[in-house]
């Protein structure tokens, strides 16, 4: 913004005002809209910045690859025995379980000691088919 004002101060004591006014115009109004879009820029800028959220290095992540070099905490998600994933819908991972009765099933959980039980986000556990 700094410099647009310097550019605005040079124009006006350019003889063009009074030379070619309507070169003036142009010019100026130029960059009075240079000014504009560098204000409203630095306002989505500020907007996408206080929405990213703050600190995620403790959140812990279920990725489809090995992702640790990038997120630390993160948790690559591999299909066990009988277990496999459908990822053909966009943001949607299905997992199928085969090789069971179809009757026994049990909550999947994070692979810690102890275990904690996964959920979908929205409360709902995740269950499995289980096979003795």
């Amino acid at each position: 913004m700094r410099d647009l004002n310097r550019l605005i101060q040079w124009l006006n004591t350019s003889t063009l005002q009074t030379t070619n006014n309507p070169l003036y115009q142009v010019i100026k109004a130029l960059i009075e809209a240079t000014r504009q879009l560098q204000e409203e820029v630095a306002a989505t800028i500020a907007e996408v910045e206080n929405s990213i959220p703050g600190d995620i290095s403790e959140a812990t992540f279920l990725t489809t690859t090995l992702e640790v070099g990038d997120l630390p905490n993160s948790r690559q998600l591999l299909a066990g025995t009988n277990i496999t994933f459908d990822d053909s819908v966009a943001n949607i991972r299905t997992i199928n379980a085969s090789g069971g009765s179809g009757d026994d099933n049990v909550v999947m959980s994070d692979g810690n000691q102890p275990p904690s039980p996964m959920d979908d986000g929205n409360g709902n556990f995740i269950y499995v088919a289980y096979t003795p």
